[in-house]
């Protein structure tokens, strides 16, 4: 999961990133992980606060560190929030102010969900015309919270990947179960307090094929891994569109962008040198996916 530096798959390294962003835009019209990083944090302080006066006509960002393109993850990389908003504004004549956000501290769905909750957002969203969010990235397996199903040793890039591969059909599907619940209600949340906006939802792709440590182990045990792996997010994916179609928003798929149909595909050039945050190539990509999702 992403928080800070990260290059092993240990869930502390890899948060930062999910799962989760959100993305308002102004058209007129948001597991285990490359890296060692800490657990997501539950002090309010460490989400950003929006509960300034918010300008008229801005893209705000919400949730984790995949749009939070922080310089140690993608350095000299132009992040898709602020190339999403420079397209619009080129095709409307004027381009969004942009508040981003989103978390580098490993927050995933829950922690988003209590951001919102709190309200120091209310303001930015409040003036919202179109919200974008990416959640979910840092609840896939291996399972690390103590209230998981399907918990084991994340203390090694091993230990991860032997923790993934023991992670079972049954085990995913709790997860996913519960997870929805949370996710279903931040775009409650969401709407409530912007309840005119058009709504943008990005799922997550798959960041473990093609990562170094995976691929040093047997054959048989890459497989397994990929397996649990393509399954959670598939259902994340369903998941995430699901709730997002019951809420009238839209669902922006990364999986297949950048893994392909059958979601094994390695990233490789789309992810940065940590394996886990998108590089430019892949910062590129997401923003042309929003563009395709709200092109006339």
């Amino acid at each position: 999961m992403l928080d800070s530096p990260i290059r092993s798959r240990r869930p502390l390294a890899r948060l930062g990133a999910a799962a989760v962003a959100v993305a308002v835009l102004i058209a007129g019209c948001a597991a285990a992980g490359p890296g060692n990083t800490a657990a997501p944090t539950s002090d309010p302080a460490a989400a950003p606060d929006a509960s300034s006066t918010a300008p008229a006509g801005q893209l705000v960002v919400l949730g984790d560190s995949i749009p939070f393109n922080a310089p140690e993850d993608c350095p000299g990389c132009t992040g898709f929030v602020d190339a999403y908003a420079t397209a619009v504004g080129e095709a409307l004549g004027g381009a969004p102010e942009v508040q981003n956000l989103s978390r580098h501290d490993g927050a995933q769905v829950a922690d988003i969900l209590e951001q919102v909750e709190r309200g120091t957002v209310d303001t930015a969203l409040a003036s919202a015309q179109t919200v974008v969010l990416s959640a979910g990235f840092n609840d896939q397996p291996p399972y690390w919270r103590p209230d998981a199903p399907c918990v084991g040793a994340v203390e090694t890039d091993e230990q991860v990947i032997d923790t993934l591969i023991a992670t079972t059909p049954e085990c995913i599907a709790d997860v996913t179960a519960a997870v929805r619940a949370d996710y279903a209600q931040l775009l409650a949340e969401i709407r409530a307090r912007a309840a005119d906006a058009e709504l943008l939802t990005l799922t997550s792709y798959n960041a473990w094929t093609g990562w170094e440590a995976l691929d040093a182990r047997a054959p048989e045990d890459s497989s397994a891994a990929q397996d649990v792996v393509v399954s959670a997010l598939e259902q994340w994916r369903d998941a995430v569109c699901a709730e997002t179609e019951a809420a009238g928003g839209t669902c922006v798929d990364l999986l297949a962008p950048f893994n392909g149909a059958d979601g094994r595909t390695a990233a490789g050039e789309l992810l940065a040198e940590d394996y886990t945050h998108p590089s430019q190539l892949g910062n590129d990509r997401i923003r042309d996916e929003l563009l395709a999702a709200t092109a006339p």
